[in-house]
C-alpha cells in the first residue's frame, strides 16, 4: 500500500511539474481579453497570470495580449478567439517566408529557344487577343 501511494504521489508531482514548465506567461494586457475560467464563464486576463495550452482566450475589438512562453514573446492581436496554445502558434512568424519553386522561376526565365522572355498573359491581354479574331461592325 505504501508503494502504491508513492507511486501515486511521484505521478502526480511529475505531472504538475509537467504542466508548470509549460505554462504561458502574461506579459501586457491591451483593452478587452478575457479567459475561460469555467465552461461559459469568461473573466478578463491579468498581467503576470499563467495560462495552460488549453485554456481558450477571447480578444476583443482594438485588443492584444503578449504571452511569453520558454523566452519567446509573442503578441496576439484583436479579434481572436482559440486556445492559447493554437493562437501563439498562429502569431508566431513563420520561417523563411514566401519562397518561388525553382521549376517555375526556370519556366519563367526562358520562354523560347532565342532564350527571350515573354510576358505573363493577364486577362486584359488576353481579351484584345480575343477581340484580333473577330471583325466588328462599328
Amino acid at each position: 500500500m505504501k508503494k502504491l501511494f508513492t507511486l501515486l504521489m511521484v505521478l502526480f508531482v511529475g505531472t504538475m511539474l509537467y504542466a508548470a514548465a509549460g505554462s504561458y506567461v502574461v506579459e501586457s494586457v491591451t483593452g478587452n481579453v478575457t479567459y475561460e475560467s469555467a465552461p461559459g464563464k469568461f473573466e478578463k486576463v491579468k498581467v503576470g497570470q499563467e495560462l495552460s495550452a488549453s485554456t481558450v482566450l477571447n480578444t476583443g475589438l482594438n485588443s492584444s495580449v503578449v504571452v511569453n512562453y520558454d523566452g519567446k514573446t509573442i503578441t496576439i492581436k484583436a479579434k481572436q478567439k482559440g486556445t492559447v496554445e493554437s493562437l501563439y502558434v498562429a502569431a508566431a512568424p513563420a520561417k523563411g517566408g514566401l519562397k518561388r519553386q525553382s521549376s517555375i522561376a526556370k519556366a519563367d526565365a526562358v520562354d523560347s529557344a532565342d532564350g527571350k522572355s515573354k510576358g505573363v498573359a493577364t486577362a486584359s491581354s488576353r481579351a484584345s487577343e480575343a477581340k484580333e479574331d473577330y471583325t466588328w461592325d462599328e
